[in-house]
């Protein structure tokens, strides 16, 4: 990043966020427990086309883990958003969100439309990811033992996940599980997601799961009037493919890329295709220059002020 800085929320929970290279703002909007990990091909191919701006939610990598848990929500998080673009000086954005990530800048879109210049949600679903992890609710359903066995055994847990994630092991079971596609990812590309999720805070970590589970754009989707590319793994068993279809089915004018053999990190597995699909969709929607293209008069034309409080 050419720049890397904090800033002190309205609640006092420090967020970090860094920029690199210039143009017009792409931010990267990451998913559960990740720092960044799923970015770097992206951010290596857009950054002499346009000014990228990376930032931390709250709890994950360099912010703060928030004092009051019941501030961790996704809802949450647009707001703080929204103070880093104000303290960044971006007026509007193009949003990409990966996994957890797409639920956020469709709610970011619901809070703050005339923010957004478009969207990229990859690899996401729009509403309540554990309904269909792995095909099931089961996730959903075993929380509450989860959020109970925890609160049984804070410590020892705590240290075992520290101790035990970040390990080749781990790396190897998804490539079994077929999480991720072996003969498509880079090891070196997926073990530090696993570092940075070892560090997570549980029970900071269950909160948001817990407010995840609830989480639902569904309503928002028929608004969506900014240029939107969909971007989804054919055998992503996290945010399954169907729901990337009824996302763009839903969304007027927007495209679906399925990458062929892609999982939830497609980015990674088969990152030219994806690079090469951004740069169809930015060229032909004009998104490169600095100048907005065709933004909706209710956005374009409002105050600041405008915005939702926070």
């Amino acid at each position: 990043m050419d720049t890397s800085q904090h800033i002190t929320t309205a609640d006092g929970t420090r967020i970090w966020y860094g920029t690199v290279g210039s143009g017009p703002t792409l931010v990267l909007c990451d998913g559960l427990a990740c720092d960044g990990f799923i970015w770097p091909y992206v951010i290596d191919h857009f950054l002499e086309d346009f000014q990228i701006l990376r930032w931390h939610y709250r709890g994950h990598g360099a912010s703060d883990v928030p004092e009051d848990l019941h501030t961790v929500t996704l809802d949450r998080f647009c707001r703080d958003l929204r103070e880093v673009l104000d303290h960044a000086g971006v007026d509007q954005a193009i949003f990409a969100g990966h996994s957890m990530g797409v639920q956020v800048i469709l709610n970011f879109f619901s809070l703050f439309p005339r923010r957004v210049r478009a969207l990229v949600p990859m690899c996401g679903s729009y509403k309540r990811p554990l309904d269909t992890f792995h095909g099931s609710d089961l996730l959903r359903r075993a929380l509450p033992l989860m959020e109970r066995t925890l609160d049984a055994a804070p410590d020892a847990i705590q240290a075992a996940w520290r101790t035990l994630l970040p390990r080749q092991f781990w790396y190897n079971f998804a490539v079994q599980a077929a999480e991720v596609n072996g003969k498509l990812l880079r090891q070196k590309d997926f073990l530090p997601y696993l570092e940075h999720a070892a560090e997570m805070d549980l029970n900071y970590f269950l909160r948001l799961l817990s407010d995840l589970s609830q989480h639902d754009m569904q309503f928002i989707l028929p608004r969506v009037d900014v240029p939107t590319l969909i971007i989804a793994g054919e055998r992503d068993t996290f945010t399954p493919l169907f729901r990337s279809v009824e996302m763009a089915e839903a969304i007027d004018n927007s495209e679906l890329i399925i990458v062929p053999g892609g999982t939830h990190v497609a980015p990674l597995e088969l990152p030219d295709l994806v690079t090469a699909a951004l740069d169809r969709f930015f060229d032909r929607h004009h998104l490169r220059a600095s100048t907005v293209s065709e933004v909706p008069p209710e956005r374009a034309a409002a105050p600041s002020g405008s915005d939702p409080p926070l």
